[in-house]
């Protein structure tokens, strides 16, 4: 090796030598995960974004989000792919090892589809982020479901009308949570970050469950990893030494108590906002949902997490208290959480859940030989995508492939590119998986339990 000593540095012919890239494994990576030091790693190459997330146009959290691991399908799915040369000023190595799936690199069906999509925006001249006829819908719902909860207060001395306005206000806090708090997880509610965070607060300080859990978890899980067992957390079920209530995928022992599966299960889904708000704080204090880690909350997310919690016990419990006995404030409490448990649990499950679409395996080095986007439509089935009505009910739940490939789109704009998605699956042979009515599509999700309940151990073809 030559060195030039009055400079005391190498001379021009070892300096122009190519420096071997620093090698990243998936555990150092995930150590690289605070402002100071947040590193990214998308498709194989590792960058130091440390210096950009003051500048991050969309916002401080979502970056921080994706701080310490590979965020190759979220990083794709809400930029254009010409945006990976923004990415280049910041390179420091290479990634040598998958903590979870990775995918191919993106297949012409996915650039065709996404071409496709942004062109139909362009030449309407719609902003796919924006619909005030879609904010008019928000206020109209939070409206309703307060006015109801409060009216089950004011008309206490009638159990009859504390039931039904429970009941009432429930279905319309599902549609809170799958509209507004849906759409500002997925950044889609306008291109402002502080007003994502203020509509998802909403999810916190409303509804009494974390925004900051609900975005690991369906942010950087369930979306990028769908129906992969051990990745997606939607899809978690107990250990194998303590078998879970419900038999829902074929790698799960069968006993014979999942036989009434598909009866008693359906009943039980009653409680799942309950569930979800108490299992909040056992994420919290795990710091990971299944195999999706989470970096360490901020301050602030902190004081939203127990602010939240908080409020909630107080406007759900300790105000109705002063007005009425605890047995009507129990009563008007669960009839709420009653319906809207089961209109969430029900439309979440109806399009993933079911035995009519693929549950993928990765292969070796946890890699996958499928597309990404083909992959979201290959685990996805959509439901009554022509009726008005079913997009507003379900909060364009019903477009669920739609949403899985362009999840920063507000989902009022869905009606009109899912036709989009339909003709260039058809175009590309990629099967789309579609049934005409909800009634069908909630069969498929109770029919799967039966099957699977009832012993099934393979997949049907």
């Amino acid at each position: 090796m030559e060195i030039d000593d009055k400079r005391g540095g190498y001379s021009e012919e070892v300096k122009s030598k190519p420096l071997k890239p620093r090698e990243f494994t998936w555990k150092e990576l995930s150590q690289l995960n605070g402002r100071h030091n947040a590193h990214v790693a998308v498709r194989g190459k590792v960058y130091d974004v440390s210096s950009f997330v003051s500048r991050h146009p969309g916002g401080v959290d979502q970056i921080m989000l994706g701080a310490g691991r590979d965020v190759t399908q979220v990083f794709e799915s809400y930029h254009s792919f010409e945006t990976h040369k923004i990415l280049d000023k910041f390179y420091v190595g290479v990634l040598v090892d998958n903590e979870l799936p990775v995918f191919p690199p993106p297949s012409k069906f996915y650039q065709t589809v996404k071409k496709r999509v942004d062109d139909y925006f362009k030449s309407a001249n719609i902003d796919p982020k924006i619909d005030y006829w879609m904010f008019l819908r928000y206020a109209v719902f939070m409206v309703v479901a307060i006015s109801f909860w409060v009216g089950g207060i004011v008309f206490r001395e009638s159990l009859a009308v504390v039931v039904a306005f429970g009941l009432v206000g429930g279905f319309f806090n599902a549609l809170i949570i799958m509209t507004c708090v849906h759409d500002s997880s997925h950044f889609a509610v306008t291109h402002k970050p502080w007003v994502w965070k203020l509509v998802g607060g909403i999810h916190d300080f409303y509804v009494g469950a974390s925004m900051y859990i609900w975005t690991y978890q369906h942010i950087v899980g369930h979306h990028l990893y769908t129906n992969i067992d051990g990745a997606d957390p939607d899809i978690i079920t107990s250990s194998l030494e303590v078998s879970d209530i419900r038999r829902i995928k074929w790698t799960q022992k069968w006993l014979p108590r999942y036989f009434y599966q598909h009866i008693y299960i359906p009943l039980l889904y009653c409680v799942f906002t309950i569930k979800t708000r108490l299992q909040d704080f056992l994420i919290l204090l795990g710091q990971r949902n299944g195999n999706i880690r989470m970096n360490p909350p901020s301050l602030t997310q902190l004081l939203i997490f127990y602010g939240g919690k908080l409020t909630y016990v107080t406007h759900r419990f300790i105000i109705p208290l002063i007005f009425m006995p605890w047995t009507t404030v129990l009563l008007l409490y669960f009839m709420t959480e009653i319906s809207t448990s089961y209109w969430l649990a029900l439309t979440f499950q109806a399009s993933h859940v079911i035995s009519e679409v693929e549950w993928p395996t990765p292969g070796q080095n946890n890699l996958m030989q499928i597309d990404w986007a083909e992959m979201q439509v290959a685990t996805t089935q959509d439901y009554a995508t022509d009726s008005w009505f079913w997009t507003v009910v379900t909060g364009a739940l019903n477009h669920q492939t739609t949403h899985h490939l362009f999840p920063g789109v507000l989902q009022s704009h869905y009606m009109k590119i899912t036709p989009i998605v339909k003709k260039t699956c058809e175009e590309f042979g990629v099967k789309y998986h579609h049934v005409n009515t909800t009634t069908e599509a909630l069969g498929c999700h109770i029919n799967h339990l039966k099957v699977l309940g009832q012993g099934s151990k393979k997949h049907p073809e």
